[in-house]
């Protein structure tokens, strides 16, 4: 009783917070968070960001409660508080995919009038750590996507975390790609036009989907690859893993281990394929890839490292950082308009790959 007063009392703080955060300049935010805003390997976090931080920290719950219920419900509130009113789509529809033994969720996009011609399709993996997130804490972002594009965006309600376990994540991302093409027809999509994408865990999906395709063993190969601050699942200790992990910049060390710990399963051993698509992956068949990395992100060597592989596998790769910025700031677009940025630089990219990409090419043959 006593905590539920406690909580209850911090309410009105948090909603006048919350306003300063939404409507306040940034020269209001320099000056109230001052030094406090970190500073390390040269970038410092955006005041306002540094600000959002510290409200959360007033309301955070000791990780020894943690639980996936109450990590997923405060992630979605999250979201809801600071992503901003949900631009208007023409058309949101939900849907089901029905997979050898399972049916998972889908939400498909469309801002423009629906005509006779097959269109392209992004094929969108949402994060959360394998744990966490789903159709709801990315439906503005992946509206955002559909209108920018101007073509279809179908997300993904792919299996988590601890009710479902590793591989269970890789094999939904894997027949999801086979599913969209064998019933493209039925969605007015052209299997030939696919691209995918994700942030996080659903990076992770999206980079499993391109190596595998580049091997033949998932049909056409995406036409193009997002990666929004992309994990390596292998990699443990890189200097941002080591420099971040303990900056409580809401991807913590303690999170990470919180998410794996939720996910692992027996049949994680390292040598798994799906732990290193790129190992498994044929150089010269990779798609045009955008990656996106964040200063104050743990995984941003990770993002790095696979910006150098894949060049290395002959990939075109575009990458950005935002060295101001944290990992999860995608579900704050109401506070950074480096959101809509970043959806425009996306979309510029898959728009401008697509226009390029010889119509009619065939998947490659099976690997052996």
């Amino acid at each position: 009783m006593l905590k539920a007063i406690r909580l209850i009392a911090k309410i009105p703080y948090f909603l006048m917070m919350r306003s300063r955060l939404l409507t306040r300049s940034d020269a209001y935010w320099e000056k109230r968070v001052g030094d406090r805003a970190p500073e390390i390997d040269g970038r410092r976090l955006k005041p306002r960001a540094q600000g959002l931080i510290e409200l959360q920290e007033r309301l955070s719950i000791p990780s020894q409660h943690w639980t996936p219920a109450l990590l997923r419900n405060g992630y979605d509130k999250s979201v809801e508080m600071f992503d901003g009113p949900r631009p208007e789509v023409r058309q949101v529809r939900d849907m089901d995919i029905s997979l050898p033994g399972r049916t998972l969720a889908a939400r498909l996009y469309d801002n423009e009038a629906t005509g006779q011609e097959a269109r392209p399709c992004l094929v969108y993996f949402h994060g959360g750590g394998f744990v966490i997130g789903g159709l709801e804490s990315h439906d503005g972002l992946c509206r955002k996507l559909a209108r920018e594009l101007a073509h279809p965006v179908l997300a993904i309600d792919y299996r988590l975390g601890p009710e479902n376990r590793f591989p269970a994540a890789m094999e939904d991302a894997l027949d999801v790609w086979r599913w969209v093409q064998e019933n493209a027809a039925d969605l007015n999509l052209d299997p030939a036009a696919l691209s995918v994408a994700g942030d996080s865990a659903g990076a992770a999906l999206s980079l499993l989907v391109a190596a595998w395709a580049s091997r033949g063993e998932v049909g056409a190969r995406p036409r193009s690859l997002g990666l929004i601050y992309p994990p390596l699942a292998l990699v443990h200790d890189t200097p941002s893993r080591d420099r971040l992990k303990d900056e409580k910049v809401i991807l913590t060390g303690e999170l990470l281990e919180w998410f794996m710990a939720h996910f692992v399963s027996e049949d994680m051993a390292e040598g798994h394929p799906y732990l290193a698509p790129l190992d498994y992956a044929v150089a010269g068949n990779l798609p045009p890839a955008w990656i996106l990395t964040c200063g104050f992100d743990p995984l941003r060597d990770d993002g790095e490292m696979i910006r150098d592989r894949l060049r290395h596998l002959g990939a075109r790769v575009e990458h950005t950082e935002y060295p101001d910025l944290y990992h999860g700031f995608i579900g704050a677009s109401a506070l950074f308009s480096e959101v809509d940025d970043m959806v425009k630089s996306l979309s510029r990219f898959m728009t401008e790959t697509g226009e390029s990409a010889k119509p009619g090419v065939p998947a490659p043959e099976p690997v052996e």
